[in-house]
């Protein structure tokens, strides 16, 4: 699906939210970063998806943030949400799968985590953890082989 612009009277008054939501992350103020990120995504003319960029990069933040407090209700809803603003109903996009098997794992939530990078290490191979992923392949690798004893 072609992804429209938003008019520039809503975008700038969400690039003004976003930077006070990344000021207040920096400060360590996750719950105040996630109260105005969620002030910026009530901007977004419905259907969200039908948006390009600000849906992605508010959505996949929220994941984030919400990891980082151990929401994992919350988390798992903003998951939901950014595959649905990638366009990627049958979870296939590589940087969104990492995205959820990441804030899994640090919410603790193993075994789904495990199966979000099962299905990395099925599509992707090995190449699917390089660079700052690898600890992630690592995890997999090991969780794979207690699994199959």
């Amino acid at each position: 699906m072609e992804k429209k612009t938003l008019p520039t009277d809503i975008s700038e008054r969400i690039d003004g939210l976003l930077r006070e939501a990344g000021a207040k992350n920096r400060e360590g103020k996750t719950e105040e970063s996630i109260t105005l990120g969620q002030s910026a995504w009530a901007l977004l003319p419905p259907p969200q998806e039908e948006w390009d960029f600000y849906p992605q990069i508010m959505a996949r933040s929220m994941v984030t943030k919400y990891a980082a407090i151990g929401d994992a209700a919350s988390a798992k809803e903003w998951i939901a949400t950014t595959y649905r603003v990638y366009d990627d109903i049958e979870r296939k996009d590589h940087f969104v799968l990492m995205l959820e098997g990441r804030a899994l794992y640090q919410l603790g939530l193993i075994d789904e985590a495990y199966e979000v990078f099962s299905r990395v290490h099925e599509l992707f191979g090995r190449q699917g953890f390089s660079g700052d992923e690898a600890p992630y392949l690592e995890f997999y690798l090991k969780e794979r082989a207690a699994r199959q004893k």
